[in-house]
């Protein structure tokens, strides 16, 4: 932190943004003054090299909740490439693998201190699936739809990426009523498990 004799100024700000500052201070065993003062170097410094500070934090947040989902950084193309192999080798077994992964991530939020398991889902799959252009994840009634569209996918990533989705959404408490699956592009239809039963008695 930059230091000197300095003319100090008064500014205004939430009194609750001050409070938690003034927290963080003291857990860092700094003063107000100086932890104030490292904040506004940081906003200049990030202003001068043109780096949004919200997109930082906003992008350091992604990481370190892929990270605790258990998700690893690979280069795209690499990981195109050994699901391609998996998925021409062994087929069946690759399928499981997919459909186990899906059900393993969705587990996370149904036996956690989650209040709506889906909601979570669908926001932490948006946000894990920078490279895909076109998602959309809906509740329609007692049922869900779901669109993908990245035309980077191959064929044979697509297929098991569809297998994840199935998996996840039979762990969250639906089951698949149709699927449309192309490279690059998943339309998927499911509706609650519960729902059904209901429907055959």
């Amino acid at each position: 932190m930059k230091t000197g004799k300095v003319r100090r100024k008064t500014f205004v700000a939430r009194e609750d943004l001050i409070d938690r500052l003034s927290e963080i201070a003291k857990q860092r065993g700094y003063s107000l003054y100086d932890t104030v003062n490292e904040v506004f170097e940081l906003a200049i410094e990030a202003e001068a090299t043109g780096v949004n500070l919200r997109r930082v934090v906003e992008e350091r947040t992604i990481l370190k909740a892929a990270r605790e989902a258990g998700f690893i950084l690979g280069l795209e193309s690499l990981w195109y490439g050994m699901a391609e192999l998996v998925y021409q080798k062994a087929k069946t077994q690759a399928l499981k693998n997919w459909f186990e992964a899906g059900v393993w991530l969705a587990k996370r939020y149904v036996a956690g201190e989650v209040k709506d398991p889906f909601a979570a889902f669908k926001k932490d799959l948006e946000t894990f699936t920078w490279n895909v252009p076109e998602l959309a994840i809906e509740k329609k009634g007692k049922g869900v739809s779901v669109r993908m569209i990245s035309p980077r996918f191959t064929e044979s990533y697509t297929v098991l990426f569809t297998s994840f989705l199935e998996g996840a959404l039979e762990t969250l408490g639906y089951k698949t009523a149709s699927k449309e699956v192309s490279r690059g592009t998943i339309r998927l239809e499911a509706f609650r498990k519960e729902a059904d039963v209901q429907e055959q008695g």
